[in-house]
């Protein structure tokens, strides 16, 4: 099985699929990314921070699955991280990238994770982004819920715990069906 989840920067994918995994045995799809490294990131394990130069590479040797282009830094997820172990995959992935595959791939599960505006807006505040940032992301974010309706499930992130049990809902309901 192959859960895809997406939604707007800032609404918490990372630790939802962190805390999912302390629950879960999972398989968690490492993405190449041309975007800058976080203080907290690790190479590897949280990205595969590359260059644009060969990310390009890696789009013409057909690496990619997928890949999209968010703000000015480009993801992907590659063909290797797919399907690699006997566990239940998770990716996370850009919304347009996302909707791609889901189209795609009808086996494929869509989780859209979102959050109320002002909360999205303290959590970019938080990461020290600055105000025309902000703006720039919420407007992406309003354009990116308009593909929810794409996804198999919508979950609103109020608190880790209430999240990370409701997808584990989901995810024990997959398994049984």
């Amino acid at each position: 099985m192959i859960i895809i989840f997406s939604g707007p920067s800032g609404v918490g994918k990372s630790t939802i699929i962190n805390e999912l995994i302390k629950h879960k045995d999972l398989y968690f799809s490492i993405s190449h990314t041309t975007r800058e490294k976080r203080h907290n990131e690790i190479e590897g394990t949280d990205y595969f921070f590359v260059s644009i130069d060969e990310f390009n590479n890696l789009i013409k040797d057909n690496f990619f699955i997928e890949y999209e282009q968010y703000g000015t830094d480009y993801y992907g997820t590659g063909k290797n991280q797919i399907d690699v172990s006997n566990k239940i995959t998770v990716l996370d992935v850009e919304v347009n990238g996302a909707s791609k595959l889901l189209k795609n791939n009808k086996s494929f599960i869509g989780i859209f994770i979102d959050i109320e505006n002002d909360e999205l807006i303290r959590r970019l505040e938080t990461r020290g982004h600055n105000e025309l940032f902000i703006k720039q992301r919420m407007n992406l974010a309003n354009k990116q819920r308009s593909k929810i309706n794409e996804f198999d499930y919508i979950v609103k992130n109020v608190d880790i715990n209430t999240t990370v049990k409701n997808i584990l809902d989901i995810i024990y309901n997959l398994e049984e069906s």
